[in-house]
């Protein structure tokens, strides 16, 4: 029985890699297509790393939010979801509510937008004279609980699962 609760623990990250895989391919596709067509714009007129953060926030992390939220919301199941065989439902089995997909969301993405905040904010990390910034370990220690927690709890619940009252079924 372990070994399935760990299979179930290891299908929703490979689920979610494919989502993010699939996020990646289109999202940072499409902003080298602009910087093709536009012969560097919006890139070449970045001045700090507030700007920057901003438009990674509206070209990647906002797509990216909409995409968890709808599929999960309106399909039950990202398409990364539904490689693996996996739907997102309430925790009484019916489907999840709006509110729901979008705390959930939330919860789930935290540690990347954490992520994105401190390594552009105020100084992107590659510019000179950028100093260490020591947060970024509190993202990364968040991935780890969060997959800690996964496999804690059989590959049901994630931490998003257990405070909006949702957990996943296999088909």
């Amino acid at each position: 029985m372990e070994g399935s609760a760990d299979l179930l623990a290891l299908k929703r990250l490979a689920a979610y890699m494919a989502d993010f895989l699939i996020l990646a391919t289109i999202l940072t596709g499409l902003q080298l297509l602009i910087s093709l067509v536009t012969g560097g714009w919006p890139f070449n007129q970045f001045r700090n790393g507030s700007q920057i953060e901003l438009w990674v926030l509206c070209t990647m992390s906002l797509p990216a939010w909409m995409y968890f939220i709808v599929y999960e919301y309106l399909r039950q199941q990202t398409i990364g979801k539904q490689l693996s065989r996996l739907h997102v439902i309430r925790k009484d089995g019916g489907r999840i509510t709006l509110w729901q997909a979008c705390l959930r969301t939330f919860i789930k993405l935290v540690p990347w937008e954490l992520t994105h905040l401190i390594v552009l904010v105020p100084v992107p990390w590659w510019e000179p004279g950028a100093e260490p910034n020591h947060w970024i370990y509190v993202p990364n220690v968040l991935i780890l609980i969060y997959i800690t927690w996964l496999f804690c709890t059989k590959g049901r619940r994630g931490p998003q699962d257990l405070i909006v009252g949702t957990q996943i079924k296999t088909e």
